[in-house]
């Protein structure tokens, strides 16, 4: 919701400095130029609480976002090389009596 307010604060100073600039005759390259770099100063200087607040939604937004996927592949990734190594190795530790693996010494 922060981002939206500081989306349309924004908007809001640059078209009343745009159509100031127009209203004194600027022309309407002068007066879009104009309008961008107070709009962007007065974002910056006067909404600052708000820009950061903006810009961590933005942030835990994307991480969020980010880390499910990931998280979805990684456990299918597991998943799959599990069922592939399941009863593939020795296992030290267990006495099944099966044969070391090619990494354990023999006679041990």
């Amino acid at each position: 919701m922060r981002v939206f307010k500081y989306a349309v604060i924004r908007l809001a100073v640059f078209f009343v400095v745009w159509g100031a600039c127009m209203l004194l005759g600027l022309g309407w390259i002068f007066s879009t130029i104009a309008a961008a770099v107070i709009a962007l100063a007065a974002g910056y200087l006067f909404f600052n609480d708000l820009r950061t607040g903006a810009g961590s939604d933005v942030a835990s937004a994307w991480e969020g976002r980010g880390k499910r996927e990931q998280f979805k592949s990684e456990q299918a990734d597991a998943e799959a090389e599990d069922s592939y190594t399941e009863g593939r190795y020795f296992d030290p530790g267990s006495d099944s009596g099966t044969e070391p693996g090619p990494w354990e010494p023999k006679g041990k």
